[in-house]
């Protein structure tokens, strides 16, 4: 990382916390002034806020602040987001469904058991090591 993007990202996490957007479960990256969003976006929606519409236009408005305060960052070249929850399309912001029914079938199942595909090449074959190799 050059000193340039290190410098860039720190302004990042700076409005990310004077905005009061929860940046747990978002991944930065800078490189070469690109800067990157991946994750969860989540603000922390003053208690005030009543209904579905009213949430939904505040978070839009939040989204719409941050993209304009990372722009003007000197040294950003353009601002790259792909966030699980919120989609830009045409310069408008969506929300979409967060988990996918496979994340959702991931979840229910219980832990310790385990796809064909995530098994080792051991369980999937079965070896047993003979003594004299041990």
């Amino acid at each position: 990382m050059i000193r340039q993007d290190f410098v860039i990202l720190s302004e990042v996490r700076r409005i990310l916390i004077r905005s009061n957007i929860d940046y747990t479960k978002i991944d930065l990256g800078t490189v070469k002034g690109v800067v990157y969003f991946r994750g969860v976006f989540r603000p922390y929606l003053p208690p005030q806020l009543r209904g579905e519409e009213s949430i939904k236009l505040y978070i839009e408005r939040t989204l719409i602040t941050l993209e304009k305060k990372i722009r003007s960052i000197p040294g950003v070249s353009d601002v790259i987001f792909q966030f699980n929850n919120w989609k830009k399309e045409k310069g408008r912001w969506f929300p979409l469904q967060s988990i996918k029914k496979e994340e959702r079938e991931e979840e229910r199942k219980p832990p310790g058991k385990k796809k064909e595909e995530e098994k080792t090449v051991e369980d999937q074959m079965d070896l047993k090591v003979p003594k004299n190799f041990e």
